[in-house]
């Protein structure tokens, strides 16, 4: 069983969430090292972040070019990107964010202990999601790694990133719907109901979370898109 469902299932139902996600602060930091570890220095030059601003090593960035098969490792790599890293933690944040924003739902309230439930509920769905997804990317061969649109105009740019959250490489190369993430985006959308109250249970309810989600795997890739371009204008003004 994965660790993140089994320190679900062992707490109480109970347990206040902001105690919840003081619980598994440890386990977003450790597996957050061990992301940074594992990952392997790739040559690709305009990933580069050396002489740049520190906070320029922590923004997402796309996978290397030229594309190459995608390995279990560089997989696994991604999955724990894509669930433990800080841009993944501004996207919690984020998402949360717009459910306080819009009271939803309306039984957390408002106040920082919302907050919080917001944020863990995040957290819970997208690693579960996250888990759902790497587990059938092994299946149906999906390389969901983000790749860059490069020398295409801005417009062309953007289409890539809005579409990028259900596109897969196949294990040639070649673009196509990615059936584990369309599988992990549904069971980060339906997993909350388990912990959310009774105001929050209906299709509609799924579809927000659907929305969130894609906004968010969207929002992260639209800087994997731009980095290259945000560095080198960087590189270009010293």
């Amino acid at each position: 069983m994965h660790p993140i469902l089994s320190e679900r299932i062992a707490y109480p139902v109970t347990e206040p969430y902001t105690m919840r996600l003081k619980r598994i602060s440890p386990v977003l930091i450790a597996a957050s090292m061990a992301c940074f570890a594992q990952t392997k220095v790739v040559d690709d030059p305009t990933l580069d972040t050396a002489g740049l601003p520190p906070y320029m090593k922590l923004l997402p960035k796309p996978a290397p070019e030229p594309w190459r098969k995608i390995t279990p490792r560089e997989n696994f790599n991604y999955f724990v990107s894509m669930t433990f890293s800080p841009g993944a933690g501004l996207a919690y944040a984020a998402g949360a964010a717009i459910s306080q924003g819009i009271n939803s739902p309306e039984e957390w309230g408002q106040g920082w202990g919302a907050y919080g439930k917001r944020v863990a509920s995040s957290f819970g769905s997208t690693a579960i999601g996250n888990t759902i997804q790497l587990g059938t990317s092994f299946v149906f061969h999906d390389d969901n790694r983000y790749f860059r649109a490069t020398g295409k105009s801005f417009g062309a740019r953007l289409g890539n990133v809005i579409i990028s959250p259900l596109v897969a490489r196949n294990d040639s190369g070649g673009r196509r719907f990615s059936t584990s993430a369309f599988l992990g985006g549904a069971g980060t959308a339906t997993i909350p109901l388990a912990w959310s109250p009774s105001s929050w249970q209906g299709g509609s309810e799924v579809a927000l979370n659907a929305l969130i989600w894609y906004g968010e795997t969207a929002g992260i890739n639209f800087f994997r898109e731009f980095f290259p371009s945000i560095s080198k204008h960087m590189r270009d003004r010293k």
